[in-house]
């Protein structure tokens, strides 16, 4: 399964395109690729402490291949999914490493899977872009609007966070020393990338 960055074919299509077209347009053959200075973490907080889990970009490929179709103010994507190994996350030591895996089931669901469906630009006078993304844990699939914000310095600068439930997903958050340590069901992914084109 070819290994599609979502958030990082977002930016660097609203970028080139800058929602202006009045006419489908198709691409089939655009590439980018994203910089070692771009991490993506999942942040957490139990009743005694905040903790992230931060995944290991090198393990995603360097270039990516997109393709969509591109509407007035709209981009749709035929083809966008971020694959996360759950075993690429290291949340800081062994034994909440071991937890973060449990949590999510990973013998059985290996992987987190994000699936752009398409992004917009609301207002046609600011800059404020929102990503439609299906998120797969654990086989169950929910759909989040997410709004990204976007910076043009020597590169593409792409930040966002997203607030999830981990009951919608139907996960039990753990609990330690005879419960007197619990974990809250909600957590955030926060994303921060720089995008390059080829």
């Amino acid at each position: 399964m070819t290994r599609i960055f979502s958030i990082i074919v977002l930016f660097f299509l609203a970028s080139v395109l800058n929602f202006t077209k009045t006419e489908k347009v198709e691409v089939k053959d655009s590439t980018v690729f994203f910089s070692s200075e771009s991490y993506l973490k999942i942040n957490g907080k139990t009743n005694v402490s905040n903790f992230e889990c931060n995944f290991d970009m090198n393990t995603l490929s360097d270039s990516i291949n997109v393709n969509y179709n591109a509407y007035d103010r709209i981009i749709k994507f035929n083809k966008a999914a971020l694959i996360l190994p759950n075993l690429q996350f290291n949340c800081g030591g062994r034994a909440i490493n071991k937890d973060f895996k449990k949590l999510l089931n990973t013998d059985e669901f290996p992987e987190i899977i994000l699936n752009l469906k398409e992004i917009s630009k609301i207002n046609i006078d600011d800059n404020s872009i929102t990503a439609t993304v299906d998120i797969m844990i654990c086989n169950i699939v929910n759909t989040y609007n997410i709004p990204i914000s976007i910076v043009e310095n020597d590169g593409l600068y792409v930040k966002g966070t997203l607030p999830l439930d981990i009951n919608d997903f139907s996960l039990t958050p753990p609990t330690k020393i005879l419960g007197m340590i619990k974990v809250s069901s909600e957590i955030e992914i926060q994303f921060s990338l720089k995008i390059l084109n080829c």
